[in-house]
């Protein structure tokens, strides 16, 4: 495994390239994150246009959710959608919370990263890492979906001796093998429906695995409380999460 410090325009990130899973722990060490956090997993892709105001609103209550609650959150890490939304959110918010960004190695790029040097199935283009993320491991791996594994054994590595949960916003097909993962390994999932694509088809099932709970994306009272519970968070003993300015 090894570490590198990429150049960002306005900062430096450290990123961690492990070669096998069972490195995840070392890597974990490697930048500097402590494990025994809360731990949200926020996948999905592209956000629709339809449906934009509403996502962006429940993406930034689940990043409001995280900064008062000191959790971590992973998610893909490259500038489109969803992995964008709530690193740009963290951003502009001045969040603290570690915001790790796991993606295939062959797939992304950065400010003066890899040009292809593999025909990819799509073109020969790389995607783009925001530059925002706290924390980057790329995982081997040349297309979507290569780092799915990675993140659910990371998300059970960051949250030793506490709890997680993945949060489903819009999504595909690489979500769906995404919560399949989840639920292998007991992770409740929350379903943000009215964010479209598959949210919205896993809403509308009648029967779902009782690991998986909805919230409309409009309706910060129930993420907070399916989030909240999912990490079993003591209401009594902690300070309820604020609504005010998560817009």
């Amino acid at each position: 495994m090894r570490t590198q410090t990429i150049n960002f325009p306005d900062r430096q990130t450290l990123f961690v390239f492990p070669d096998v899973r069972s490195d995840l722990a070392q890597a974990v060490s490697e930048l500097q994150l402590e494990d025994n956090h809360p731990v949200i997993v926020l996948i999905g892709g592209e956000i629709d246009e339809q449906q934009a105001e509403v996502t962006r609103r429940a993406i930034h209550t689940i990043s409001k959710i995280a900064e008062d609650m000191s959790a971590v959150v992973i998610c893909g890490g490259t500038d489109m959608g969803v992995m964008a939304e709530i690193s740009q959110g963290r951003w502009q918010k001045q969040y603290k919370f570690p915001l790790v960004g796991i993606a295939p190695e062959e797939l992304v790029t950065w400010t003066d990263g890899p040009d292809s040097t593999n025909f990819l199935w799509w073109g020969t283009k790389r995607f783009q890492l925001e530059p925002h993320y706290s924390h980057f491991i790329l995982v081997p791996g040349d297309k979507f979906g290569d780092e799915s594994a990675w993140i659910v054994d990371a998300a059970t590595v960051l949250s030793k001796g506490n709890r997680s949960v993945t949060i489903l916003v819009n999504g595909g097909e690489v979500s769906q093998k995404d919560i399949e993962l989840s639920l292998e390994h007991d992770r409740p999932v929350i379903v943000m429906s009215r964010t479209g694509r598959l949210a919205d088809k896993l809403a509308r099932q009648p029967k779902r695995n009782n690991l998986i709970s909805v919230a409309p994306a409009n309706n910060d009272e129930r993420i907070i409380e399916l989030i909240q519970t999912a990490l079993s968070i003591d209401k009594k003993n902690t300070q309820t999460v604020s609504l005010v300015n998560i817009a």
